[in-house]
């Protein structure tokens, strides 16, 4: 892989180009990868609103109608619907796992065979996320499985 720089005083905005024969699963995690670059999800907790960086987000969840997300210690509710994070994530390592959830593939250290068809996903900060079997085949596939 051959990466160039060229600095710019004029230029307005920083603009990725990449070069490439095919969209492999390298080239996807190098997109993924620079879309997340300098992204941000508020949360509250306590009171407070927190500046969370996507990469440090394990995963979003539905409960009772209300958004939450965790990172490796922290839960923090979120205004936002799971619809429009999936949206705005489409191009990232976070994948819809089940209806009410989506997971970051990086915080995922590995995954199991369930019954009726489904996996659980087990994090890096050692939750067991349950993948319902309609998402099994996207999951796989992402996972290079």
């Amino acid at each position: 892989m051959k990466i160039n720089v060229i600095c710019d005083k004029n230029a307005e905005d920083t603009e990725v180009t990449v070069v490439c024969r095919q969209v492999d699963g390298d080239i996807e995690q190098l997109l993924s990868a620079i879309s997340l670059s300098g992204s941000t999800v508020v949360g509250k907790a306590d009171g407070e609103l927190f500046f969370i960086s996507l990469g440090d987000i394990f995963y979003f969840e539905s409960v009772d109608g209300k958004l939450f997300f965790s990172t490796e210690r922290e839960t923090y509710e979120c205004a936002s619907r799971l619809c429009k994070i999936e949206e705005k994530l489409s191009d990232t390592f976070f994948t819809r796992v089940s209806k009410s959830s989506i997971v970051n593939l990086k915080k995922v250290r590995s995954i199991k065979s369930e019954e009726h068809a489904r996996l659980s996903a087990s994090l890096t900060n050692g939750e067991r996320i349950v993948i319902s079997r309609t998402y099994v085949p996207d999951i796989k596939r992402r996972l290079g499985v």
